[in-house]
């Protein structure tokens, strides 16, 4: 017996498509934050920056001799200059595609571009700052370089100790909270967490001094504020290195931008490069640098971490 199956109405059945475009994967975003950067401005007709030291006077613990005036101290001056970049991209939308599509392209083309340089932004802020800082490796690494870091040199409370130890001794200031803030990578975080010592890891939702969580801050552990960060500096080398930034309340780089982050939207036509209306486009552009400061104002830890 003959049927009349589906499969004789496949060249008649369309797709209903969704106008909810589906959410995408994001990271939030931390390296750039004015909150952690000195921002710099710049005057007409110059397109660098210069951020100026000047380091304390050593101490003086030699007593005067009566009647002789003691010898004069000169102050030292020191200079990190921070030179721009330009970074930009376009979207392009055929007249076609806008008035075919089911969803609103220019709007939806508008915020992924916003979203681009926003993450451009704060990965090239990244890479100048893990290029930086006082590098300061597991107490495993006997070699103290990185091709010396080995699978099993983890991050611990006892690593943390030191770390914090470290920052006060070279005179690196806590925040008013009184802690560090340590940036960390997913791998790192989970052996954080994992670590049983008695009195360490804290998670956040524990606090009971009512204190303002930090963005993405996962929780406490030997005078850390521990804040995850899923684009975290890591290096290639014998295994997968990860660079935790450890900050106090000093910033350790500065930015600024010789052009604002500005976006653009240029309607179809108007001239002879698209004389008929078929071409629209989107598109965002900024002219900014970044540079450390000092070195010895934060700290760059290196380690293994668990794969996860």
């Amino acid at each position: 017996m003959a049927q009349t199956t589906q499969s004789a109405l496949s060249a008649a059945i369309t797709f209903k498509v969704q106008r909810k475009v589906l959410d995408n994967l994001r990271a939030r975003m931390v390296f750039a934050d004015p909150a952690y950067a000195d921002s710099g401005d710049f005057d007409a007709g110059h397109d660098t920056l210069t951020f100026i030291g000047v380091p304390d006077i050593a101490l003086n613990v030699t007593a005067l001799t009566e009647g002789t005036k003691p010898t004069s101290q000169a102050l030292s001056i020191t200079t990190v200059t921070v030179s721009t970049t330009q970074y930009g991209q376009t979207v392009s939308i055929t007249d076609l595609a806008k008035v075919k599509s089911p969803v609103a392209l220019v709007d939806i083309g508008a915020e992924r571009l916003a979203r681009q340089a926003s993450e451009s932004i704060d990965q090239v802020t990244r890479d100048v700052i893990a290029l930086g800082g006082t590098v300061l490796y597991h107490t495993g690494v006997a070699g103290l370089v990185r091709s010396d870091v080995a699978a099993g040199d983890l991050v611990t409370s006892t690593e943390l100790k030191r770390l914090r130890a470290k920052m006060f001794k070279n005179k690196i200031p806590p925040f008013g909270d009184g802690y560090y803030r340590l940036f960390v990578s997913p791998g790192v975080g989970y052996d954080l967490r994992t670590d049983t010592t008695t009195g360490g890891w804290m998670d956040a939702w524990k606090y009971t001094d009512a204190m303002p969580l930090l963005k993405s801050e996962l929780g406490r552990m030997d005078g850390f504020r521990i804040i995850e960060v899923v684009n975290a500096p890591t290096f290639s080398s014998t295994v997968t290195v990860h660079a935790s930034i450890a900050v106090g309340d000093i910033k350790g780089w500065g930015a600024g931008d010789l052009q604002t982050l500005r976006t653009y939207h240029v309607t179809p036509g108007g001239d002879h490069s698209d004389p008929i209306g078929q071409e629209e486009l989107l598109g965002w552009k900024v002219n900014f640098g970044v540079a450390v400061l000092s070195n010895s104002y934060y700290y760059r830890y290196e380690s293994a971490a668990t794969a996860i």
